[in-house]
């Protein structure tokens, strides 16, 4: 209990320091180089603190940031250190620790469809699919351009203000559709701290993931039980989400008056 404590108000005094940087790389950057130079069951026991406190509100930030650290090409985290964290939780039967350093592919894989959806938008250039995305303002194009999923044009769509984030959540929940699409949201600065937009990609079976793993620690008890009995998706992340669910479930008796 002692050990379990102290491994709390690190992962606090971790996540406090993370939220006093600039969200994306300068962040992601400080927690991969904190990370790097932990001993691997020191690195275990924080990063068990933060994705069990991973959907409170000091928590969310530095499991994202954790997240975009493993994720980053020139992370400071090398594959040893990533083999031996990843050792030392399935040792400690921690698979919703251990899923952070898995990369499987999706649930579902994606096939691109035989006839276009929307006749007239395919006859348009891809350039011009571009433009249109980023600058127009009219909602019925937006969505058929949205509806088409092109990555590089929802990567514009998403620079536009006129896309609300019922629209992104939308789009990060379309089945079926392709992991490059989703992979666009989720490294779109204005719309990965969204939490419709997170829960729509975790639930999505089509998202690379590894991006699920990721999303999962910052979702509520509610959500993540029920990814822990949802059949569409990867076994991995149905795995972590029930182990997730226990050790929350375990917090929540701790802090209890009547535990």
């Amino acid at each position: 209990m002692a050990a379990k404590g102290r491994a709390d108000s690190q992962a606090a005094a971790f996540a406090r320091r993370l939220s006093a940087l600039e969200e994306g790389a300068i962040r992601a950057g400080a927690a991969g180089r904190h990370l790097a130079g932990m001993a691997p069951g020191d690195a275990v026991e924080l990063l068990a603190a933060l994705v069990a406190a991973g959907a409170e509100d000091w928590g969310t930030a530095a499991v994202v940031a954790v997240g975009q650290a493993l994720l980053a090409a020139g992370s400071p985290i090398d594959y040893e250190w990533r083999a031996a964290v990843y050792a030392e939780a399935r040792e400690r039967d921690w698979p919703h620790v251990a899923a952070l350093f898995l990369s499987p592919g999706p649930g579902r894989a994606f096939q691109e469809p035989r006839d276009k959806a929307d006749p007239e938008a395919a006859r348009l250039t891809l350039g011009h699919k571009k433009s249109l995305a980023r600058l127009r303002r009219d909602p019925d194009l937006l969505a058929r351009l949205a509806a088409e999923g092109d990555p590089s044009v929802i990567r514009e769509l998403l620079r536009n203000p006129l896309v609300t984030e019922a629209e992104a959540a939308r789009i990060a929940a379309r089945r079926p559709a392709r992991p490059e699409t989703l992979r666009a949201l989720h490294e779109d600065r204005r719309w990965r701290s969204r939490s419709a937009v997170r829960r729509a990609l975790a639930r999505n079976p089509f998202v690379e993931t590894e991006i699920a793993l990721h999303i999962l620690p910052t979702l509520p008890m509610r959500q993540v039980d029920d990814m822990a009995e949802d059949g569409t998706l990867h076994p991995a992340v149905r795995e972590a989400a029930r182990k997730l669910s226990e050790t929350r479930g375990g917090r929540r008796r701790r802090r209890s008056p009547s535990g």
